[in-house]
């Protein structure tokens, strides 16, 4: 039996985060093994890119592809088992993955997939392994043939046998079969590491990050989210298996600088500081990695803070918190850590030295949130020094936050706009990826939705990123002026015809209401199907709003922004009966230093590493004071500072600009930012 399996995404762009496809490599490499056990040579192909599958496709049919289904790639999915209908009607075409759940994997939730994917013969429910075998398996046994394939209902999966252009609801019993439920494995080492058997090396040769995971599960049920749904217990990979995972990956891994733990709470078990120590110790004894990404444990602190120690540094320290509103946390069946944990935790992370790398997440539109809510989280939050990362709710198939109770009482309109980096041109077709956000609830109306955009863009990129922390510092710490207030000071101030900086507000909420509010999945696709539109894509100018006018900024609009940002002091003088002269020239001296912090490109592309800037003000000693002694330099005399790069920064910025082919400078900058620390955009400070 010959099986290509894909974990597919849009490298059309040449941007973008790509990841090895552990996910795909886990159901390929348990099918081998329960195949051999059965005497059934399961030939097995791994996927990450679609021009590659359907080359092979063409060149080498398949008895079956498997595909799996998320959110950024659902039409290009729809598109390779359109072809393969059209070009080899033969092949058993699978899907897997979160579109379907145990919530959804019904008769009417199956109604709306196979309707809009009548190509898909088979798709497999929860975890995928057991699922997939048991298709292919059966496949065997019908001697390859479709037809009586999908009389069957298969455990673990939902058969489409439609052969008519329509299914309605009246007609589900006949066409679609829904499988029992197969549960989980009982053991997860029952499935080889598809790492230590050689079946992921191919990845290692380009720029893809890999994925560990150590375990299973998610014993939180938050509404918005399909994480453990489908399973009861947290099951884990063993120890030494993990561990020789992670001395395997650092080895080969030599064009990305990042690794993602796959887990939906690492920290929940004492043996995740063991991981920790292990992957920090490959980051000093092979360069690799320079960042980890990990979604971190809910509810205890305690391990938390022992895993960050076992890090030490190269993995931010997370405390997602979706909101602080009790009636929000109720609603969404959420359990947060308290302020107490919060305000311990930051205490002794801050006594490791890694108080500046905390960061915790908020969710707009979540129901029962409002527009005071969501403005006094992020300014309790920002209290607590976090960086704080704002999104819009999406709305997920397969969670209960998307089923029809919910969308009903809660959310009055939503909208869709382009996945980052998910679009491409296959076979003369132009793919597009779409993502359903909330764009109203019953307690917050779209206009507040619509400040938000510019708000959220401004205090991710002047406080969560870094590119403005030590000005609103300044601001909070020596005038009592909170960066919350600050910043919606600016955007009352941005949107004002007078404002200097209102050309670039208009632009970025024009691409806000003509780009990320469509009505409907085939409104965005005819707007980004037109060719003035389709050329931004093509030349990296569009992309997610916060990054893309952050990187405006930095590399176009600096010296701009900082003259608006003045601007806006000046309206806190006399409010807050300040000294203007003395005021603004800290604010002047301070956004100076800020400005020289960022990296900075000669021509717009080449990366300088170092050069000098002379200061009026003793800036080391402010920040080593935690900010509350700002004086001038003994005799008045301004004093060269030096901003370099470290060359350990100097070959993880190279690394990752050249592994990136996107011909913007603004586009590479983006993905950089995405799951990296916001460290390695900063210079290096000392005194000439």
């Amino acid at each position: 039996m010959k099986v290509y399996l894909g974990d597919l995404f849009h490298t059309w762009t040449k941007g973008g985060i790509w990841t090895i496809p552990l996910n795909v490599g886990y159901v390929g490499s348990y099918l081998k093994k329960k195949m051999a056990e059965s005497g059934i040579d399961a030939q097995i192909r791994l996927f990450k890119d679609p021009y590659k599958l359907l080359d092979a496709i063409d060149d080498n049919p398949p008895d079956v592809v498997g595909l799996g289904f998320f959110v950024w790639n659902d039409k290009i999915n729809k598109f390779i088992f359109d072809h393969i209908k059209e070009k080899h009607p033969k092949i058993c075409t699978v899907g897997g993955g979160p579109r379907f759940t145990n919530i959804n994997a019904n008769l009417e939730g199956a109604k709306i997939f196979f309707d809009q994917h009548r190509n898909c013969d088979v798709f497999t429910i929860n975890q995928g392994e057991k699922g997939f075998y048991n298709v292919a398996k059966q496949l065997h046994d019908c001697s390859y043939n479709l037809k009586d394939l999908k009389k069957i209902s298969i455990p673990g999966a939902i058969v489409n046998n439609a052969y008519e252009k329509k299914i309605n609801i009246l007609n589900c019993d006949e066409n679609l079969h829904i499988g029992k439920n197969i549960g989980t494995l009982e053991d997860l080492n029952d499935i080889p590491s598809p790492y230590l058997t050689g079946m992921l090396d191919e990845f290692f040769e380009d720029r893809y990050a890999p994925i560990i995971e150590t375990n299973r599960s998610c014993p939180y049920r938050c509404t918005f989210c399909a994480w453990g749904i489908g399973t009861q217990k947290l099951q884990q990979f063993r120890e030494q298996r993990v561990l020789d995972e992670i001395e395997y990956i650092a080895k080969r891994c030599k064009k990305n600088t990042t690794v993602f733990i796959a887990d939906a709470n690492f920290g929940i078990l004492e043996r995740d500081a063991i991981f920790a120590k292990k992957i920090f110790e490959v980051h000093k004894k092979y360069g690799w990695p320079q960042n980890v990404s990990v979604q971190w444990n809910k509810t205890r602190p305690d391990r938390i803070k022992k895993v960050a120690k076992e890090f030490n540094g190269i993995a931010p320290v997370g405390a997602s918190m979706q909101s602080l509103n009790k009636d929000v946390l109720t609603a969404i069946k959420r359990k947060n850590l308290t302020h107490e944990q919060i305000i311990q935790l930051q205490l002794e992370l801050k006594n490791h030295g890694i108080d500046d790398r905390s960061y915790t997440e908020l969710i707009l539109g979540l129901p029962e949130e409002t527009k005071e809510s969501h403005l006094n989280s992020i300014r309790t939050l920002i209290d607590y020094r976090f960086e704080v990362w704002n999104y819009f709710l999406h709305l997920l198939p397969g969670t209960e936050m998307d089923n029809k109770f919910n969308r009903e009482k809660y959310f009055k309109k939503t909208v869709y706009r382009l996945h980052d980096n998910s679009y491409g041109v296959y076979r003369g077709k132009k793919v597009f990826e779409s993502q359903e956000t909330v764009g109203e609830t019953s307690t917050m109306p779209h206009e507040d939705f619509k400040y938000f955009r510019f708000f959220h863009f401004l205090i991710q990129m002047m406080w969560s990123k870094r590119w403005y922390y030590y000005f609103l510092i300044l601001l909070r710490k020596r005038y009592n002026i909170h960066p919350v207030d600050f910043l919606a000071e600016a955007a009352e101030m941005a949107k004002s015809e007078n404002s200097i900086f209102y050309p670039v507000y208009k632009e970025f909420m024009s691409d806000y209401t003509e780009a990320e509010n469509f009505q409907t999945e085939k409104e965005l696709e005819e707007y980004w199907t037109k060719p003035e539109n389709f050329q931004r894509l093509k030349d990296g100018t569009y992309g997610k709003l916060n990054m893309l006018y952050t990187y405006k900024v930095v590399l176009e609009y600096k010296d701009l922004f900082s003259k608006f940002l003045l601007s806006v002091c000046e309206q806190f003088v006399d409010l807050k009966k300040l000294n203007k002269d003395t005021f603004l020239t800290e604010c002047e001296e301070i956004m100076k230093f800020q400005n020289c912090k960022f990296l900075n490109f000669k021509n717009n592309n080449e990366l300088i590493y170092e050069f000098k800037e002379p200061f009026k003000f003793d800036i080391f000693h402010w920040i080593l004071s935690d900010f509350k002694v700002l004086n001038k330099n003994k005799g008045s005399k301004p004093r060269d500072y030096t901003f370099y790069l470290t060359e350990n920064k100097k070959n993880t910025i190279d690394t990752q600009l050249k592994s990136n082919k996107s011909g913007s400078l603004n586009s590479k900058l983006r993905d950089m930012t995405v799951y990296t620390s916001t460290d390695q955009f900063f210079y290096d400070v000392r005194l000439s």
